[in-house]
């Protein structure tokens, strides 16, 4: 009985062996050669991690006229009176062109550097003698 088994087995191992042979002497399929001029290139996007830069222009007087209406009370000096920016070093004071942190930016003034006031509105902004607006909260009557 012994033998039988032996004999089985390795009839087993003789057919495993042969059909592991057998499968590879069997042709694939060759692929088709890619025409590349044909492949139409797909745009990938790619996403970038540089870190932008900002550019802050510097007040350098006079600016130009301002282009929106007047739709605040303000009290015109009756002589023009000279203020310094009371910001802290490196930092700089928005000139805008009305008198509401919601108006665009005009410009920018550096620590102590000088402005002429010519008026005061009711919501104590500045208007400066170029026609545009400071806030009186970083405005001095001398510098730092």
């Amino acid at each position: 009985m012994k033998t039988d088994i032996k004999k089985i087995i390795s009839v087993v191992c003789v057919l495993s062996v042969m059909g592991a042979f057998a499968a590879c002497g069997k042709k694939t399929q060759e692929p088709e050669e890619t025409n590349f001029a044909d492949i139409t290139p797909t745009p990938v996007p790619v996403e970038t991690t540089a870190t932008p830069t900002t550019t802050i222009p510097v007040y350098s007087g006079p600016l130009p006229s301002s282009d929106i209406a007047v739709t605040w009370s303000e009290t015109t000096l009756e002589t023009p009176v000279v203020m310094y920016a009371a910001v802290s070093e490196g930092e700089f004071l928005r000139v805008r062109k009305g008198p509401s942190t919601e108006y665009d930016i005009v410009g920018t003034l550096t620590r102590n550097q000088q402005v002429q006031i010519v008026a005061v509105t009711d919501s104590s902004w500045y208007k400066t003698i170029d026609g545009f607006y400071i806030s009186s909260t970083y405005l001095s009557q001398s510098a730092l």
